[in-house]
């Protein structure tokens, strides 16, 4: 009865909030390796210019997503974001702080719904920021290893309750460091009947995770939703434990990594890697994983699990003509039991190519398509956000 509360509400929650595209000034959340939001993934950071009040004024405004997105994992989705931007100082130059809400729901009835604050202080030295929500979605499964078989594919359904909250100070110039909270309850409600999850697996009826970790960050962007310059780059150690609350003990080592060459004339070459290292015992549902529409795009998300990923990027924006711009992407990754197996062999490599559409020039939001293609095929994404 519980487990039937628990969906119910969450389809309910998603259905009446207002459909809009994800919007959010934390930089790195939702962090790369978790599941992923609905793909208008995405950071807005209007500028002051563009606030109420002129270029002079600390003014409060309002940004509005909406939009269409597509990916192979959750099909057509329905989805935007709200979000409130403000300032907690009175001063132009200030960061502003925001309260993000988003929310999208399927054409099959599945459907999230989170609230994403960040809130800036004692003069932009101080970042609270955290993310909590509840998704009920399909996912889906191949099995463990850097080897899993296409043919061997399962789906199941998982409702996810969860938060994070962050709190980082400015440590040196663009260097940020902090701690974190890290909570999510699970419950997996469908299952295929014989299948690789239904004969057991870690995790295999749900879980509560319940970590602690820290963060250190180094923010140089020039701007936090399409950047042509500067780099981001996250390193995230996390220990949950049974002490905590948690179902298993296990850590995780999380180390982000984005970087943006401005060439000339809007012509930008972007790095992307990432590095995901895990100790312990973890649910299969938080082990590293391969795929998703951001790192190695065209590979479904979860393609490939397991304890370690390593895998990386590179992409080149350019313009086009008007208001439109292209992009040529091809990245590699693998997944590994062992540190010890990462070599020259088993990696696997996606590649493709999108169109953007500016729908916001001034504040670099841009409607994203994307085809990527792996050895077992093609898919695509249809977003507002750049992929990172």
């Amino acid at each position: 009865m519980r487990r039937r509360a628990v969906v119910v509400w969450g389809v309910l929650v998603a259905a009446v909030t207002p459909a809009v595209s994800r919007a959010q000034s934390v930089p790195g959340m939702p962090e790369p390796g978790e599941t992923a939001p609905p793909a208008g993934a995405g950071e807005v950071t209007p500028p002051a210019p563009e606030l109420e009040g002129g270029p002079a004024g600390p003014g409060p405004g309002w940004v509005i997503l909406p939009g269409i997105n597509y990916t192979p994992e959750r099909g057509l989705t329905v989805a935007g974001a709200l979000l409130r931007y403000f300032r907690i100082e009175r001063r132009a130059d200030a960061r502003p702080s925001s309260l993000g809400l988003r929310a999208g729901i399927s054409l099959d009835g599945r459907s999230e719904v989170s609230f994403d604050p960040s809130l800036w202080m004692i003069g932009d030295r101080l970042n609270v920021a955290g993310t909590t929500g509840v998704s009920y979605f399909d996912y889906p499964y191949y099995g463990i290893g850097n080897d899993s078989r296409a043919e061997d594919r399962e789906d199941y359904t998982a409702v996810r309750v969860g938060a994070r909250l962050e709190v980082a100070a400015r440590v040196w110039h663009a260097l940020f460091g902090g701690l974190l909270y890290d909570v999510r309850y699970e419950d997996i409600t469908e299952t295929d009947d014989g299948g690789m999850i239904d004969a057991g697996v870690v995790g295999g009826d749900g879980s509560l995770l319940s970590g602690v970790g820290g963060i250190l960050r180094w923010d140089s962007r020039d701007h936090s939703f399409a950047p042509r310059s500067g780099g981001l780059i996250n390193l995230s150690p996390r220990l949950y434990r049974r002490g905590l609350g948690s179902d298993q003990d296990f850590g995780r080592l999380l180390l982000d990594a984005s970087w943006f060459i401005d060439l000339v004339g809007e012509h930008v070459i972007a790095l992307d890697g990432r590095a995901e290292f895990r100790t312990g015992d973890p649910p299969f549902d938080h082990l590293s994983q391969a795929g998703g529409s951001r790192l190695l795009r065209g590979m479904i998300e979860g393609r490939y699990r397991d304890n370690h990923f390593i895998g990386g990027q590179v992409e080149y924006r350019f313009p086009l003509l008007w208001r439109f711009g292209g992009v040529a992407f091809g990245g590699a990754g693998r997944v590994a039991h062992r540190v010890d197996e990462f070599d020259l062999e088993g990696w696997h490599w996606a590649a493709g190519g999108g169109l953007r559409f500016a729908v916001n020039p001034n504040e670099r939001i841009n409607l994203r398509f994307d085809a990527g293609a792996t050895a077992e095929g093609p898919n695509v994404y249809l977003a507002i956000g750049e992929a990172f």
